[in-house]
């Protein structure tokens, strides 16, 4: 599936960014060519401008100016004295310049006329098509008392049009050039891109597979000791009903947790902050696991400060579930004649709780996961009323006060889990 994702993203990002840089490519290709076609026919009516100036002053065509034009200028001049050809045109006119020139003379016909009519000396300049091919004329048309003499220049734009074919091709081979690197980049970006989703569906994977199989186990058991209650009765009966009620709590436990990182993880798992006396909360979880502690008879203690101490800003509700997960744990892991100690102090304006145990603690490795969903750093346990979900509950609700939970080797021997908060703002 993420293969196919990553294919066409790569392909969607190649192509919108090809296409990107071939519309600016052409638009810059469109104005660059006008802007050259523009510059070429001013200059080209700057010249003939420059011709007419010169034939109106000098009333004479003389061999030298016809030699200068061949010699400086990429033009074919044509000369015609009333209506004739001059022999200076007519001898090296080959019949393909000819039918060139008739063709031109053709479509000018009308702006021939006007300049005939204009004055002594009179000149425009055009540009037309003739032979399939592109061509700028110029014509001046000098009257007199012996008639009228035209001449016509002619610019083939033959070279312009190959210049125009090669930036054509050299802009396709640039946007192709661009699409190979936008298709490599795009490649290892996507992936990159990519990598972090998959991980993540590969974690809510393994969360659904575990998840199913901690649910699947309650249910089985309240699924059979249903099936062999119907054919029990007295103290029996009553023995399965606890079994199941166990489960059904058990379960029940499980939903609830599941539910609240599935909160988490869609954003509406929330917190009520309000200033509170962290030392009181601390107190009442104290007392709540003095009990659970002395059926093993675990040392439970609390060190509180005896100086006055700013409010913490947090959800009081959230703050006692992470403490009793943690003392839950401590309880749970630590063998008998063991010690539970409980600190809590104020160090540059944050709360620090610290839960300690003598208990087996925790390798190296597996700190590196231990706050991961259904992780169990101890496996060859096999206390059911653990799933390995309280820790990551716990850094969900820490996180969630922007606050940060670690976890190092106790001086008692075990585990010490650390928790920062925030004081009142």
């Amino acid at each position: 599936m993420f293969r196919k994702v990553h294919i066409r993203l790569t392909m969607l990002f190649t192509g919108v960014c090809t296409l990107v840089v071939a519309v600016m490519s052409l638009l810059y290709l469109y104005l660059s060519w006008n802007n050259i076609q523009k510059n070429s026919f001013i200059s080209f009516k700057t010249d003939i401008a420059n011709f007419s100036s010169t034939l109106s002053k000098d009333h004479v065509i003389s061999q030298s100016w016809l030699m200068n034009i061949n010699m400086n200028y990429s033009y074919q001049l044509y000369i015609y004295d009333n209506g004739k050809a001059m022999l200076s045109t007519s001898k090296g006119m080959s019949e393909e310049n000819s039918a060139l020139l008739e063709d031109i003379k053709s479509e000018l016909s009308t702006d021939i006329q006007r300049l005939r009519y204009t004055g002594s000396v009179a000149h425009d300049e055009f540009s037309c098509s003739a032979k399939n091919h592109r061509y700028y004329v110029g014509i001046i048309c000098i009257s007199g008392d012996k008639g009228i003499t035209e001449v016509y220049a002619v610019k083939s734009l033959d070279s312009q049009q190959k210049q125009l074919r090669k930036l054509i091709i050299y802009f396709i081979l640039i946007i192709i050039g661009a699409a190979i690197v936008f298709f490599v980049f795009s490649y290892f970006f996507t992936k990159l891109l990519l990598k972090p989703v998959k991980q993540a569906h590969q974690q809510q994977a393994h969360f659904i597979a575990a998840a199913s199989h901690e649910i699947r186990n309650p249910v089985n058991t309240i699924m059979s000791a249903l099936d062999a209650m119907e054919t029990s009765e007295g103290d029996q009966q009553q023995y399965l009903s606890k079994i199941a009620r166990k489960e059904g709590k058990r379960l029940a436990l499980l939903t609830e947790d599941l539910l609240t990182l599935a909160r988490s993880d869609n954003g509406s798992f929330t917190a009520q902050t309000a200033p509170t006396e962290l030392d009181t909360l601390i107190i009442d979880c104290y007392e709540a696991f003095l009990s659970p502690a002395k059926e093993k008879t675990i040392d439970l203690s609390v060190k509180l400060p005896d100086d006055n101490i700013p409010k913490a800003m947090i959800d009081a509700e959230r703050i006692n579930q992470v403490i009793s997960i943690l003392l839950n744990n401590a309880v749970s892991y630590t063998p008998e004649n063991g010690k539970i100690e409980i600190a809590y102090s104020v160090d540059n304006s944050q709360h620090i709780v610290r839960v300690s145990d003598s208990g087996c603690g925790i390798s190296e490795e597996d700190r590196q996961h231990i706050f991961e969903r259904f992780y169990r750093a101890d496996r060859s346990r096999t206390d059911r009323s653990h799933f390995g979900l309280g820790l990551s509950i716990a850094k969900e609700i820490i996180d969630l006060h922007n606050g940060t939970i670690s976890v190092e080797d106790s001086p008692l021997g075990g585990t010490s889990f650390t928790i920062s908060l925030p004081s009142e703002k």
